[in-house]
């Protein structure tokens, strides 16, 4: 059995029948509300009241600039790579390569590294960066090491600085 109308009440029993019920109602007091339109109050025009609010200070004066400063580089890459600066930048062992994270490829894990002219390369464990070889890849960083001995952990995203050129592993081997 069809309904006559496209839109029929819902069952005797259906909990949807009472606002179904509401919605004629409902319409017909908004129809009300739009035909007879109340009193509209607007405050008075004019400027908003303003607090009183304390004079502004004076120009600042002119504030010179120690000859040191001014010819350090605005955006120097590391406190101390300024041109007026003694002391060098500490080494980058991979020369400006950036290891970016890991990612895994048919089962091989790999490393994402960034080269300094900002193209991308896929390292497996055991392939080199600059010249050094790459013995692991784990959650923190990467373990590199060189046929020297030296090794050097280079957390993910960030250059790697070794201090004074060597890792804390290379000296205890180099003893031996």
């Amino acid at each position: 059995m069809t309904p006559r109308f496209p839109f029929s009440l819902p069952p005797h029993g259906s909990p949807a029948r009472l606002p179904a019920l509401l919605v004629p109602l409902l319409g017909g007091l908004a129809v009300v509300q739009l035909l007879l339109p109340g009193g509209i109050s607007l405050p008075p025009a004019g400027a908003p009241a303003r607090l009183a609010m304390p004079a502004l200070p004076g120009e600042p004066g002119t504030v010179s600039v120690p000859p040191q400063l001014a010819r350090r580089p605005l955006f120097a890459p590391t406190a101390g790579a300024g041109a007026g600066s003694t002391t060098a930048a500490p080494p980058d062992p991979l020369g400006g390569a950036i290891i970016a994270g890991t990612l895994r490829r048919r089962g091989a894990m790999l490393a994402v590294v960034q080269m300094p002219d900002r193209s991308v390369r896929y390292v497996a464990r055991g392939g080199t960066v600059a010249d050094w070889r790459i013995v692991g890849l784990d959650h923190g960083g990467a373990r590199l090491a060189r046929p020297s001995g030296e090794t050097l952990t280079v957390p993910y995203g960030t250059r790697a600085v070794a201090a004074g050129g060597q890792s804390p592993n290379s000296s205890a081997e180099e003893e031996q």
